[in-house]
Parts: C-alpha cells; sequence; structure tokens
C-alpha cells in the first residue's frame, strides 16, 4: 500500500468519478462538492495495488464564532476498514504539512482516527450551528 498526498484538484478525473461513487457517502457533503466540481483542499489518496482504497483529506472551515480551522475527514473502502487505512491517510497530510494546529473533526470515529494519526483534533457537533463538543 502506498500513500500519495495532493491538491484535490490535480486528481485526475477518472480517480474522482471514483471516488465519488464508490468512496464517499452518498449525500455527504463532499460527495456534493465532487459532483460540483468544487475541489478545495489537499487528499491523501491510499492504493493497494493501484486500486483506491481510502483516503483522508482537508479543506478550510470556519466554525460559527469566525475562527479558521482545517478538516479532517476520511472514507475506506468497507473490505478495508479496520485496518488503520484511515489513519494512515491522516498522517500523510500530517507529515505533508497540510495540517495547522486548529484541525476540526465532526463525528466521534474522526476523532479516533486523528489521535492515532498524532494529529491534535477537536471534536464538533451540531446542534443550529457546528459547536466544540
Amino acid at each position: 500500500m502506498n500513500c500519495d498526498v495532493l491538491p484535490l484538484c490535480d486528481l485526475d478525473d477518472s480517480d474522482l468519478t471514483y471516488i465519488r461513487r464508490r468512496l464517499t457517502k452518498p449525500g455527504s457533503d463532499f460527495h456534493k462538492k465532487l459532483r460540483r466540481g468544487e475541489l478545495e483542499g489537499q487528499i491523501a489518496i491510499v492504493r493497494d495495488q493501484g486500486e483506491i482504497i481510502g483516503w483522508a483529506r482537508t479543506e478550510p472551515w470556519v466554525d460559527c464564532s469566525g475562527d479558521g480551522w482545517d478538516t479532517l475527514e476520511a472514507f475506506v473502502a468497507e473490505e478495508y476498514r479496520h485496518r488503520g487505512i484511515a489513519s494512515f491517510a491522516a498522517c500523510g497530510l500530517e507529515a505533508t504539512g497540510c495540517l495547522g494546529t486548529l484541525v476540526a473533526v465532526f463525528h466521534p470515529a474522526m476523532y479516533i482516527v486523528g489521535t492515532r494519526a498524532g494529529i491534535r483534533v477537536t471534536l464538533f457537533s451540531r446542534g443550529e450551528a457546528w459547536v466544540q463538543a
């Protein structure tokens, strides 16, 4: 397995389509952004024998108080889950300097992924707005 980190806008169209169709949750914000061609941020792609099996990504985000954060999210193909793939990809983002000191996650599982990758993350939960959990 290998992990490549690059700007999302540099990923070729076939890989973007594959990720949108197979490695995003339908209806998720990232899925919608890929459909619209909004390619902001950095992505760490994990491949096994050339096939994309997972990814972690980051993009800038501003919370309701106006503070700027880097986000951290990930997705792994079902048959590769529970092997540390998401943490491996998150390590790629961290190792290449893609993440700043303020890193927001939006699900408890991503809090675990970020922590395993040695990233100091802050969990947000959604009420009327996203707030620190």
